[in-house]
């Protein structure tokens, strides 16, 4: 297969032709032109140039998303050097990183990433639970080149560069040097601590130009998405990409979206059904989702709240993006205890991994998007996605559950993030949040199943079985709520999932422990806080 062009020369050719015509406009309206985001682009790698990076020297990006942060990592590709996305989430992965796998000489961040790094900011930031725990990067090696977004503050290097005075010059064209390195990013770190994945110029341009092809998108599109890989394939398809905050709330990504005439969205599937809840904008006629499981319920909800809009769910994971695309009726059409992931894209081969009697086993992949390798091993050319799932006659690739998260009980593969979503969807139950965990026997080796739960008194229409009084902050309950709630589970079981995953324990918790830049739950703290919990009953 040929391979696919690289997405930067593609973006700078676009703006050759089209200079005047929008790019990206962000949430206050600001438009980017075509033509300005290739004088961002080649201003970015035209300093790096002049600052002496050599082709393979990681760049640390930490910027807001937003035309800048795109211009910064295209500019980083353009020079030759390899963007390290500074994601707090990583922690050690991205000190690993820049210690063994990529010499990190230069910067591109907002001014407020180096105030934070600095007291008295970082102690405060340090205390509030918003931000307890993550690890900002440090930007305090000496000799880094510095680029800084945003008004200067405290903490900020002298030597920086501010944005504004990047000027463009004769930048390095990457073409034809598709096999270089050119982007780690940090898996959600869910069940494991993070892991830096390294992608070339290569992978990263077919997962683009896969997306394009699977997603429909021409020059007509109006993409509201606050994802790179969604929003990349919208500009190299010469569409307009209209970049909410990743912070904004409902109202305000409808509201953006609806200013911005949007043709397309993409969002993960609870806050597209948030979206859909308040109402999508008339102009939107398809939507996307995925970074998550894309259920039938949800589907269905979404086909409820968007009469006539075309749905779209994206598989794919951060090692290899996309892997496979459904529409809305495939997943409706799943067989029980499965849900369709659509055909693999073309390029993309899957294999099941050691099946069992029924075929399911782990989805393995290989395609021209899937990543070079993980930081500090060598090269492989398949990608193990921790899914399990099945091969259907015709090709169509079902999602059977995680099998990191899988519990075994007795003779049943119970997975949890299939299960998860439908109970959360349940007005009836009123529950904030939720987890299903497996305890496991140490003689044995089986598991007890327990559904951890989070009220949620205040939006629960019997206020006589949940009055909120009965559940502690620290998430004690009284032994009332917790029978009243476990009944209430078991009663909607039959309509969600097989008997054989019922679970033995439902446990009352005043929060769902989780991890990672995803928010991923964070099975092993779960685990620790269900054990022996007050408010639990059994089924």
């Amino acid at each position: 297969m040929t391979a696919a062009p690289d997405i930067v020369s593609v973006l700078l050719q676009r703006a050759d032709l089209h200079p005047d015509r929008v790019a990206i406009r962000d949430a206050h309206d600001r438009s980017v032109t075509y033509g300005d985001l290739a004088l961002g682009v080649r201003a970015v790698a035209s300093h790096l140039d002049r600052a002496g990076l050599e082709p393979g020297d990681g760049v640390l990006l930490a910027v807001r998303p937003s035309p800048r942060a795109v211009m910064a990592a295209l500019g980083v590709v353009l020079a030759r050097a390899v963007v390290v996305v500074a994601d707090p989430g990583a922690g050690e992965a991205l000190v690993d990183v820049r210690r063994r796998v990529v010499p990190v000489r230069a910067a591109v961040a907002d001014t407020l990433v180096h105030a934070a790094t600095r007291r008295p900011l970082s102690s405060v930031l340090a205390r509030l639970p918003a931000t307890a725990g993550l690890q900002l990067p440090d930007l305090s090696t000496p000799g880094l080149v510095h680029v800084v977004t945003g008004l200067r503050l405290p903490g900020v290097p002298r030597s920086a560069t501010r944005w504004e005075s990047l000027t463009p010059g004769a930048a390095t064209h990457v073409e034809g040097e598709t096999s270089r390195d050119a982007l780690v990013v940090f898996t959600s770190g869910s069940t494991a601590a993070p892991r830096a994945v390294v992608h070339t110029v290569a992978s990263l341009s077919a997962g683009v130009h896969a997306a394009v092809t699977a997603l429909d998108l021409d020059e007509h599109v109006v993409m509201h998405t606050d994802q790179l890989m969604i929003g990349l394939p919208t500009l190299v398809a010469g569409g307009l990409w209209s970049l909410p905050p990743v912070t904004a709330s409902t109202r305000a990504w409808v509201r953006q979206a609806t200013r911005a005439g949007a043709t397309h969205a993409y969002a993960v599937p609870a806050k597209l059904l948030a979206a859909a809840e308040i109402g999508l904008p008339p102009t939107v006629r398809h939507v996307a989702t995925g970074g998550a499981p894309v259920l039938g319920a949800g589907i269905r909800r979404l086909g409820q709240l968007a009469p006539g809009v075309s749905i779209r769910a994206v598989y794919g994971l951060t090692e290899a993006l996309p892997v496979a695309v459904a529409r809305g009726e495939e997943v409706l059409a799943s067989p029980p205890g499965r849900t369709s992931l659509g055909r693999p894209l073309p390029g993309v081969s899957v294999r099941i991994d050691h099946p069992d009697d029924a075929g399911v086993g782990e989805i393995v992949v290989a395609g021209p998007q899937a990543r070079d390798r993980l930081a500090g091993e060598p090269p492989t050319s398949e990608v193990r996605t921790g899914d399990r799932g099945v091969l259907a006659d015709d090709g169509t690739l079902l999602l059977a559950g995680r099998a990191k998260s899988m519990i075994i009980r007795g003779q049943a593969n119970i997975y949890p993030d299939l299960v998860e979503p439908l109970l959360l969807a349940r007005d009836d139950l009123g529950l904030r949040d939720c987890a299903l965990v497996g305890l496991a026997d140490r003689v044995t080796g089986d598991e007890r199943v327990v559904l951890a739960v989070v009220p949620a008194p205040d939006t629960h229409r019997d206020r006589r079985a949940w009055p909120p009084r009965q559940v502690g902050r620290d998430g004690s309950a009284s032994r009332h709520t917790v029978q009243a709630l476990a009944r209430a589970v078991h009663r909607a079981w039959p309509a969600l999932a097989d008997e054989a995953w019922r679970p033995d324990d439902v446990v009352v918790v005043g929060a769902i422990p989780r991890r990672g830049r995803s928010g991923a739950v964070d099975l092993d703290a779960v685990r620790a806080l269900v054990t022996g919990a007050p408010g639990s009953d059994r089924g």
